[in-house]
């Protein structure tokens, strides 16, 4: 019999069934209002991240612009100012007052001319005084040259006396020195027939060695060919190998009896070089004996030069007295003419001459003014001068101009002298004019990285100006392409000559440049880009290596 309990238990059991499903459903209806309520803002804080990402990666908008690649052009041109061939400033250097002015601005002139002359008393005074002392000291310089004719006529006779022991005395040191040259060639010829003595000797020895070796194979060789016919004999070895042995043997005789007919040719030549090392000391002997004989000739004509010497010294005491006279009074002429050639040479600068043919650019200076070597007029306006304010006129060349120019480095290489360059000024519109490269510096400064050429242009109807600002074209440059990039993207900093780069990735990068000519709104790039970059135009001093950025091509 079942317990009350059991039956409870067997009579519910669809209540059992339902109270797991009613908590099922609870839950996933919790769960339902849950999912319900999380999605959208999960899918808000999503868009609000990606919304953050996006505003850090892209921070700041560029403008950027491709690179300009110009083709290679045959010809350099380059800004310069026109300047004369020649010019100087013309000084005065001698004071005085301006007397007359023959030229004045824009005359032409030629070398030598006179451009002004100049008025100085003082100078024409000492002159003049000068030039008489000189007469002075000339008549003194007469009287005591006349002294002079006295003491020499009273030395005459010695002096031939002297002359004729002199010339007997050069005749024997003449004599003397043939007889010393004929010794040193007998001693010369001494040393030439012992060479010869000690060469032919060797020889002999060496022919007497060669006839010892040969004599030894021709006795080697009989030898060997007995030897040989005993073996023919018993016919070990063939006729022909025994005719070979012979030939040897034949041979090796030949050279015996040439060795000894050397021999025999070398003890000649030892005997003929032995005699004439014999008349060679013979004849260095006879030419000892000359030296001696000769030696005691220059000593007797010394000692008669020196007795005609002692006989005439008393004369010649007293002219060397008057010729004291004589050399005091062309002193004094010496010295006053020195006085009248300076101030000869300072009245030559009373007259202004041109140095050279050319066009006066500057007169400061007028008729009656005072002029000094430390300056040019006291009378002169400022606004008459054209080229200089110093000096008493400015003159320059102007058949031919030159012009300086700075050479990129990248140019430096097509440049060379003779080169030929076109030249055009503003004021001259539709007028070309030729020249051609005279002077190449052989270096670059250091600081600009430029190289100096000089260009020279005829100019034979003046329609070119000292001054002038004009352009140069150097013609038959070497073709190359070159970059260039607007002055807006350049960076200038502690860092150098930089760009800013936008990379496919829409990041920055910084490239370091080399520039070359300045063109204004554009500048030549040398070295550092390729050509295809993009470049930042203005970059901010914000932008950072790496930074991203959204780019916006120029004119967009």
């Amino acid at each position: 019999m079942k317990s009350q309990s059991d039956n409870s238990e067997d009579m519910n059991p669809i209540k059992k069934r339902r109270q797991p499903i009613g908590i099922y459903l609870a839950v996933l209806a919790i769960l339902a209002i849950a999912v319900m309520g999380i999605l959208p803002r999960l899918s808000l804080a999503k868009k609000l991240e990606n919304s953050v990402a996006a505003t850090k990666e892209l921070t700041e908008t560029v403008t950027v612009v491709p690179l300009k690649s110009i083709a290679g052009a045959s010809e350099l041109a380059l800004p310069s100012s026109l300047q004369a061939i020649e010019e100087t400033t013309i000084n005065v250097r001698a004071a005085g007052y301006v007397k007359q002015r023959f030229v004045d601005i824009g005359s032409h002139v030629h070398a030598g001319d006179v451009l002004a002359e100049i008025e100085s008393p003082e100078i024409d005074q000492q002159l003049l005084q000068s030039e008489s002392e000189v007469s002075n000291a000339k008549a003194a310089v007469g009287q005591a040259t006349a002294n002079v004719s006295k003491s020499l006529a009273a030395t005459e006779g010695a002096r031939s006396e002297l002359i004729r022991y002199q010339a007997n005395q050069a005749e024997a040191i003449a004599n003397l020195a043939h007889v010393r040259a004929h010794y040193a060639q007998a001693v010369a010829s001494v040393d030439g027939a012992k060479a010869r003595l000690m060469q032919v000797r060797r020889r002999l020895e060496g022919y007497r060695a060669e006839l010892k070796r040969t004599r030894v194979e021709q006795e080697l060789a009989g030898k060997t060919l007995a030897r040989w016919k005993e073996l023919e004999k018993a016919d070990a070895v063939s006729g022909q190998e025994v005719d070979e042995k012979q030939s040897v043997f034949d041979s090796s005789r030949e050279k015996v009896n040439v060795s000894e007919a050397q021999v025999n040719s070398g003890e000649a030549d030892v005997q003929a070089a032995q005699e004439a090392v014999t008349g060679a000391q013979a004849e260095l002997l006879a030419a000892k004996a000359d030296i001696s004989s000769g030696e005691q000739r220059v000593e007797a004509a010394k000692a008669a030069v020196n007795m005609s010497k002692a006989n005439i010294q008393a004369s010649l005491a007293s002219h060397q007295a008057s010729m004291a006279s004589v050399d005091a009074a062309k002193a004094v002429v010496g010295s006053n003419q020195a006085i009248v050639r300076r101030y000869a040479a300072v009245q030559s600068y009373e007259k202004v001459i041109a140095p050279f043919s050319g066009v006066i650019t500057a007169r400061n200076v007028e008729v009656g003014d005072l002029v000094s070597p430390s300056g040019g007029g006291t009378g002169a306006s400022d606004q008459m001068a054209t080229v200089t304010k110093t000096g008493l006129f400015g003159l320059a060349r102007t058949d031919s101009i030159r012009a300086q120019l700075s050479v990129p480095e990248s140019a430096v290489t097509s440049i060379h002298t003779g080169q030929e360059a076109v030249i055009s000024v503003q004021e001259l519109p539709g007028k070309t004019f030729t020249g051609s490269v005279t002077r190449v510096s052989g270096a670059l400064d250091s600081t600009s990285r430029t190289l100096m050429v000089e260009v020279e242009i005829p100019n034979p109807t003046g329609l070119l100006k000292p001054g002038m600002y004009a352009q140069l074209s150097l013609k038959n440059m070497a073709a190359r392409s070159t970059i260039r990039i607007p002055a807006s993207t350049l960076i200038f900093d502690a860092r150098g000559n930089r760009v800013a780069e936008v990379k496919p990735d829409m990041s920055v990068h910084f490239i370091s440049v080399q520039i070359g000519r300045d063109f204004g709104d554009e500048i030549e790039v040398v070295q550092g880009l390729n050509g295809t970059e993009e470049l930042i135009m203005n970059p901010s001093e914000t932008l950072k290596e790496g930074q991203h950025v959204r780019p916006i091509h120029k004119g967009q």
